[in-house]
């Protein structure tokens, strides 16, 4: 009985006006968002190997001239602009995708966003993410916010109840039957991107991406769930159409565009951290007080004979100095990392917020991406530090005092640039984008659980006459 309930929902679906429009809307959208990835794809990859060209020719050329210059010089590392970003822009427009660092520090990220905390970014990019969270969600509360209320005034769902078939029974597959309808519909405007992205895309098809479809198509099927457990209750809540839709309304805004809208605000105000300015003020005041307290002749530098004690005492203040700011920058970071993570966790009580952070997962980009990088950036410095002191430690022109800013007192020759350990971005693994993902999924499961709970209690005590 279970499966002529879904297949009478599903053909009214697919037979309604509704679904059409739907639709039509859905690839029109698909499909422009996929054209403007593609169009503008092409130029952000050549860009990033004009500057990932630079940025091995420069490390060649210090490489030549000598080791300490290599490893004191602060450079730029410049993540490499995914390919599916079309899946997911994951707000990496406004992310920081640069990452300054020596063999002695990982310094900062670079970021031009102006906000205090550039992981709060909303997205505005035609993903398939932004496009679900906005019009798929919606769809899908259309295809339910009259499940019931539509049903009892046209006198169609007391006839169905005459019939031998359970109430759950009757919910469940009008549950089914939206969730399939909203599937169909995302499944054809994917298809359509891909095969725009696949045609004028610079880049072909991966291994990786059929995997990552998939798992997108999973997630906004839990999505589409959601809302349209939230178009059953409203609809069971209601006396008629007309009022079950001001309430599918008023969810979608909610939960659509008011919660996930709220993070800065959730930040700023529940989750405040210092600015930028205010930590590069505790910056300066410490490296006032390491100057203030530093032996005479600290500062002296004489590059003519590196052996000279000036210089040693110029390294250890050079070496407090960076230290000083290293503890003080890392701290920084950690607070705005948990800072987003909190917030982000406020604002799962929204579907599309829940939503975002699957999808993100499911593309590997965004957040996930960028601590992955600086997090393996820090292991690469480590190991470039490693590399640097070795070279060092066989240099015996060298007085061995390590200052981490100037090339006074290291070894002075140059080494081979096949010899230089290379940073290199990993792609993350399933462990890696599953792990922070699965308490949103288990969030999410329990919330579309409660709602159609909600709308199943509802709808055994629905008055059908």
């Amino acid at each position: 009985m279970f499966r002529v309930v879904v297949k009478r929902e599903l053909l009214h679906n697919l037979y309604s006006l509704r679904f059409l429009i739907s639709l039509a809307l859905v690839i029109a959208v698909f499909a422009a968002g996929a054209a403007s990835f593609a169009g503008s794809s092409a130029a952000n990859l050549a860009k990033y190997r004009e500057t990932q060209s630079q940025f091995q020719e420069t490390m060649r050329g210090l490489a030549g001239q000598d080791a300490t210059d290599l490893a004191v010089r602060r450079q730029t590392y410049t993540l490499k602009p995914r390919s599916d970003g079309f899946i997911s822009d994951a707000k990496e427009k406004y992310l920081p995708n640069a990452i300054v660092f020596s063999a002695w520090n990982v310094f900062s990220f670079q970021n031009k966003s102006g906000t205090a905390n550039p992981f709060l970014k909303r997205y505005d990019e035609l993903s398939w993410t932004f496009i679900a969270a906005l019009i798929v969600s919606f769809i899908a509360l259309l295809f339910t916010f009259d499940a019931v209320s539509g049903e009892k005034e046209s006198k169609t769902l007391a006839l169905s109840l005459a019939n031998p078939v359970s109430r759950a029974t009757i919910l469940l597959g009008k549950f089914a039957s939206g969730v399939l309808s909203v599937m169909a519909i995302v499944l054809a405007g994917i298809l359509t991107s891909l095969i725009i992205v696949i045609v004028l895309g610079p880049e072909g098809p991966t291994t990786a991406l059929a995997g990552e479809v998939l798992g997108f198509l999973a997630v906004t099927a839990l999505l589409a769930a959601t809302f349209a457990a939230f178009g059953l209750l409203s609809s069971v809540i209601a006396p008629s159409s007309n009022v079950s839709l001001l309430l599918a309304l008023a969810f979608w805004l909610a939960f659509a565009v008011i919660v996930p809208n709220s993070s800065v605000f959730v930040a700023k105000n529940i989750f405040p951290i210092e600015s930028s300015e205010a930590v590069q003020k505790r910056i300066n005041a410490a490296f006032d007080d390491l100057n203030k307290a530093a032996p005479p002749g600290s500062w002296m530098m004489n590059s003519g004979n590196p052996f000279l004690p000036q210089h040693e005492l110029r390294a250890n203040l050079q070496m407090k100095r960076l230290e000083a700011e290293k503890g003080i920058r890392d701290a920084y970071y950690q607070t705005m990392f948990r800072q987003f993570d909190r917030t982000r966790l406020v604002t799962a009580l929204s579907p599309v917020s829940l939503f975002e952070v699957l999808a993100e997962a499911v593309s590997g980009g965004g957040y996930l991406r960028f601590r992955k990088a600086w997090d393996d950036m820090h292991v690469y410095q480590g190991q470039m530090l490693s590399f640097f002191k070795s070279l060092d430690a066989a240099d015996k022109d060298s007085p061995h005092w390590y200052n981490p800013s100037e090339n006074v007192s290291t070894t002075r020759k140059p080494v081979a640039f096949e010899r230089v350990p290379q940073f290199v971005e990993k792609p993350m693994s399933f462990v890696e984008r599953a792990g922070p993902a699965l308490k949103f999924l288990v969030i999410n499961i329990f919330v579309v659980s409660a709602v159609f709970l909600l709308a199943f209690v509802g709808f055994v005590r629905y008055d059908v006459r």
